[in-house]
């Protein structure tokens, strides 16, 4: 199977040991059936003790095979094809435009967003060859046309990056305040976070942003742009998702605006960001919906 990636994909490998924000702990990671026949043709109870309707139960919010020198235990004692589909394909991500399949690497992987906040090449796609991973049904909208235009006006750095997202938002009828600052909270107050003390992130309101952040707004939102833009399946729902990528790289805005931060602070900001928001499908689905409403 062929499938384009970012050019930046060229770039991610797992830092394993290395990772301050591990993805086997505080995610529930679930074992599909393949991967389970494998576990019981192997007979170890040592591993099917640990799984239970479909999934690995966490222990203390960790994975029980991850080892205190932050490696896996199922791939040092039987190797990568031992592990769920989930662990092998994480961050990665897939869509389908017509016959087209694209992936990505998502930005809640701290490893990810450090390359997708410092990677301008976010337009130009490499064919890799990739043989797993679930790809969703394709979208009748040619998203792909729509993004390449989306990507034109963002790029330009002749113009300052208000004035891009200006056009952004004329392009697609979104106006620029449906909501106060104070209407926002409301809305995000009522969101699900993994940890609360994200709240306070987790916020807009304060966009009056310095231009010397601005290439890590526009990568940011063009990554944004990529994975929840090119899954549309109408106009309608297109213009609700660039309303939703616009809004969650308006976050990242208000926390530069607010501190004064380091790349590696706004690579941390936007990985959080990613992982409350983008990832949890409850909390994405509830802020496309607000948006819908207020621009139908």
């Amino acid at each position: 199977m062929k499938v384009y990636f970012p050019s930046y994909y060229g770039k991610f490998k797992c830092t394993a040991e290395k990772c301050r924000h591990s993805c086997c702990v505080g995610w529930e990671i679930s074992v599909d059936g393949e991967t389970l026949q494998k576990y019981e043709s192997l007979g170890r109870e040592d591993i099917l003790c640990h799984i239970s309707d479909g999934c690995i139960a966490l222990n203390e919010g960790r994975c029980p095979f991850l080892q205190s020198d932050g490696l896996c235990r199922l791939i040092a004692e039987l190797g990568d094809g031992f592990t769920s589909v989930i662990c092998r394909e994480h961050p990665r991500f897939y869509h389908k435009i017509g016959e087209r399949i694209e992936g990505g690497i998502g930005a809640s992987c701290e490893e990810a967003a450090r390359i997708i906040l410092t990677s301008d090449d976010y337009g130009d796609f490499a064919e890799v060859e990739k043989a797993s991973g679930d790809i969703p049904e394709e979208t009748d909208l040619d998203t792909l046309a729509e993004r390449r235009e989306i990507y034109e006006l963002l790029s330009d750095r002749s113009v300052p990056y208000r004035e891009r997202i200006a056009k952004i938002r004329k392009k697609y009828d979104l106006p620029e305040n449906p909501h106060t600052a104070e209407e926002w909270r409301e809305v995000l107050s009522e969101l699900e976070l993994l940890e609360e003390s994200h709240r306070e992130l987790i916020s807009v309101g304060n966009t009056d942003s310095r231009e010397e952040y601005s290439p890590y707004f526009e990568r940011f939102l063009a990554y944004l742009i990529f994975r929840h833009a090119s899954v549309a399946q109408s106009r309608d729902n297109l213009r609700a998702r660039v309303g939703f990528s616009l809004f969650l790289s308006e976050m990242l805005e208000n926390y530069t605006s607010v501190f004064s931060p380091t790349e590696q602070k706004i690579i941390d900001a936007a990985r959080i960001i990613s992982e409350e928001i983008e990832y949890s499908e409850d909390n994405t689905a509830s802020l496309i919906f607000e948006i819908e409403s207020l621009i139908y």
